[in-house]
C-alpha cells in the first residue's frame, strides 16, 4: 500500500513554492493546502473560460472538494490560508456595496419616481444560506460562487431542510453544468443560465460515514467529491515563522490575475473565453483515456469505484483547464490552447483523487482502518500475523524502527485495530482480503 501524494510538481513553480514554504514554516499538510489553492483557482476562473473538447462538449473548471482528518490536524488553516485572496476581495466589494447602497437610497429619497435597479453585492464566497438565496447568488455573481464550509456535514445536514425534500438533485444539476430555473413564491422565476459552484470543506475521520451513505451512493453524489484525506497528519506547532512575503504576494498577484480575465453577458447568457486543446495535448488525452483509464473502468465491477473513476472523464477535462489558467496567471504559460504539460498534470491529478476516493472507500465500506495510520504503523501493521503475543508484536515493532513504549502502546491502546483475545495475546481486527476489489 503506497503513499498518495498530492502531485504538486504539476502547479507553476511560485506556487509550488508556496506550498512548500507554508509547509516548512507552519506545518500545513502539503495536500490540504494544494487542494485548496486548486479550489481557489478553480472560483477565481469561474465562468471566464471554458475548456473545448469538441463543439458538443465545453466544461468549467468547478470542483467538489472535500479534506477529511482527524480533529486538530489543521484542516481548516491552509484553506483560510488559501481562500484569503478571495475573502480580501469580498470585503472590498462588500465596503463599495455599502457606499453605492447608501448612494441609491438618497436617489430613492431625493427622486420617488426613481426606477432604477438596487445595487447588488456580487460576492463570490457564500456559507450560510437557503437554497433559493444560493440561487439568487449565482444570478447576481454570473462569474461564480464558492461554497465554503469548515465542517461540510453541517451542509449535507441541512439539505432538505428549507425546502421539505431532496437538495441532492440541485446539486447534481450545478455539478453538470446545467441550466437552473427556480420557482419562487415571493418574487419572479429565476433562470440561471451554466451557474458555476465550486465546493470546498472540512470532516472530521470518525464521522465520514454520516457522509459516505449507501443513500448518497446511490443517487451519485458522492462520485462527484473529489476527497483528499492525507496519512500522515499532525497535530499543527506554533511557531514564530511566517512565509515569505513575497511569495505570498505572489499568491495574492496570481488570483488577482485570473479573476481580472473579463467574462460577458449577451442578454442573461454568459459569454466565456474557449480554450482548445494543441494537437499533441488532445492525441495524448486520448490516448490515457482510451487505453490507461479505460481499463481501470473495465477492471472494477465496485459500483462506487466506477461511479468515481467515470466522473475523471469529466474532471480531467477541468483539471487540465484550471492548470493551463493557472500557469498564465503564473505567466509560465499563454492562454491561447490548453497544452501538453497541463493535460499530464490533470492526469495526475485524477489519479490521485480516484486514489484518495479509494482510501476513504476503503475506510468507511470495508473498515479499512490502515488508512488512518500512519506509513511506518501501517507497514508494522501489515507486518504483524493475524493473532500474536504481545511481546513478539513489540519486538516486531522495534525491528521496524518503533521504540518499545510506541510499539506497546500502538497496540495495546487501540481496540479499533486490534481486539485482546486472551491475556498477552491479540488479534488484528482487519486482515486485508485478497479477493476485495483492488485498483
Amino acid at each position: 500500500m503506497e503513499k498518495n501524494q498530492f502531485p504538486l510538481q504539476i502547479f507553476p513553480v511560485n506556487i509550488m513554492r508556496f506550498v512548500n514554504e507554508a509547509n516548512k514554516c507552519y506545518g500545513y499538510n502539503k495536500d490540504f493546502f494544494a487542494s485548496a489553492i486548486l479550489t481557489a483557482a478553480s472560483t477565481a476562473i469561474g465562468r471566464s473560460a471554458t475548456i473545448r473538447f469538441n463543439n458538443d462538449f465545453m466544461v468549467s473548471g468547478l470542483l467538489y472538494i472535500v479534506i477529511v482528518g482527524k480533529p486538530n490536524t489543521g484542516k481548516t488553516h491552509p484553506l483560510k490560508l488559501a481562500l484569503e485572496p478571495i475573502v480580501k476581495k469580498d470585503s472590498e466589494l462588500y465596503e463599495m456595496y455599502k457606499k453605492e447602497l447608501a448612494e441609491y437610497r438618497q436617489a430613492k429619497k431625493d427622486d420617488k419616481s426613481l426606477d432604477a435597479p438596487a445595487p447588488v453585492f456580487m460576492k463570490t464566497i457564500i456559507k450560510d444560506f437557503t437554497i433559493e438565496a444560493l440561487c439568487s447568488q449565482l444570478k447576481n455573481n454570473p462569474r461564480g460562487t464558492l461554497l465554503y464550509m469548515d465542517e461540510i456535514m453541517g451542509w449535507i445536514r441541512n439539505m432538505g431542510k428549507y425546502t421539505g425534500g431532496s437538495d441532492i438533485a440541485f446539486y447534481l444539476s450545478l455539478w453538470s453544468e446545467d441550466d437552473i430555473s427556480v420557482d419562487r413564491k415571493t418574487t419572479d422565476n429565476l433562470r440561471i443560465p451554466k451557474p458555476f459552484l465550486s465546493i470546498i470543506g472540512g470532516i472530521q475521520t470518525g464521522i465520514l460515514s454520516e457522509l459516505m451513505t449507501k443513500d448518497l451512493l446511490h443517487q451519485g453524489f458522492l462520485d462527484r467529491i473529489l476527497f483528499v484525506m492525507p496519512q500522515e497528519l499532525k497535530v499543527l506547532e506554533w511557531t514564530e515563522k511566517s512565509v515569505n512575503a513575497e511569495l505570498k504576494d505572489f499568491y495574492f498577484q496570481f488570483i488577482k490575475k485570473l479573476f481580472d480575465i473579463p467574462i460577458e453577458k449577451v442578454g442573461e447568457d454568459v459569454v466565456s473565453t474557449i480554450l482548445d486543446f494543441s494537437a499533441e495535448a488532445k492525441e495524448y488525452l486520448i490516448s490515457w483515456r482510451n487505453t490507461t483509464h479505460k481499463e481501470v473502468l473495465q477492471e472494477n465491477e465496485n459500483e462506487y469505484y466506477v461511479g468515481v473513476y467515470g466522473k475523471m472523464d469529466i474532471y480531467v477535462l477541468r483539471f487540465a483547464l484550471i492548470l493551463q489558467m493557472m500557469y498564465y496567471a503564473a505567466e509560465e504559460e499563454d492562454m491561447d490552447k490548453v497544452g501538453l504539460r497541463a493535460v499530464k498534470g490533470a492526469i495526475c491529478l485524477a489519479d490521485y483523487f480516484m486514489q484518495e476516493s479509494k482510501k476513504v472507500f476503503d475506510l468507511v465500506f470495508v473498515k479499512d482502518i490502515r488508512q488512518e495510520m500512519s506509513e511506518q504503523k501501517r507497514n508494522f501493521y501489515n507486518a504483524l500475523p493475524k493473532t500474536f503475543k504481545l511481546q513478539d508484536g513489540i519486538n516486531l515493532g522495534m525491528k521496524m524502527g518503533l521504540t518499545f513504549d510506541v510499539a506497546k502502546k500502538f497496540i495495546s491502546r487501540n481496540k479499533a485495530y486490534f481486539e485482546k483475545s486472551q491475556k498477552g495475546i491479540y488479534k488484528k481486527t482487519f486482515v486485508d482480503d485478497e479477493d476485495r476489489i483492488h485498483l
